[in-house]
């Protein structure tokens, strides 16, 4: 399945407590097999590398993580300025914040479902693009 990948998923990935821990890792897996394709937005590596940083992980654990997850077969699709106003677009539309219409809005045009654990994509996402859960 091709998607486009929430940096909730994979933080959440990689926390034991988090009630979705499980199903994260499990989608986490299917990426790392093949079985899954992530379409991912460039701020994605920010994002990730960011809040694992915060929680303290090792810098050089999360640079091999988020390349993991960025390497080939997956994509990483750079945000430029009209890219942006299309985001911007989804944003306005769906009232959602502008990383997480980064994402719908990528979903949307890539016509694949975002993957998500983010509570208000989940609510919103829906009306410019399939959401799913991990």
């Amino acid at each position: 399945m091709r998607l486009v990948l929430d940096a909730s998923v994979a933080i959440s990935a990689l926390r034991p407590k988090e009630p979705s821990y499980q199903a994260a890792r499990a989608r986490l897996r299917r990426l790392a097999n093949g079985d899954d394709l992530a379409v991912i937005p460039s701020l994605f590596v920010a994002e990730v590398a960011g809040a694992l940083s915060r929680l303290g992980f090792d810098p050089a654990a999360i640079e091999a993580f988020v390349g993991a997850l960025t390497a080939l077969p997956h994509q990483v699709v750079t945000v430029g300025s009209k890219r942006a106003l299309a985001a911007a677009r989804i944003a306005v539309a769906t009232k959602l914040r502008g990383a997480d219409a980064t994402y719908v809005w990528l979903a949307a045009r890539e016509g694949v479902p975002v993957c998500t654990l983010d509570r208000e994509i989940i609510a919103r996402g829906v009306a410019a693009c399939q959401v799913i859960e991990p």
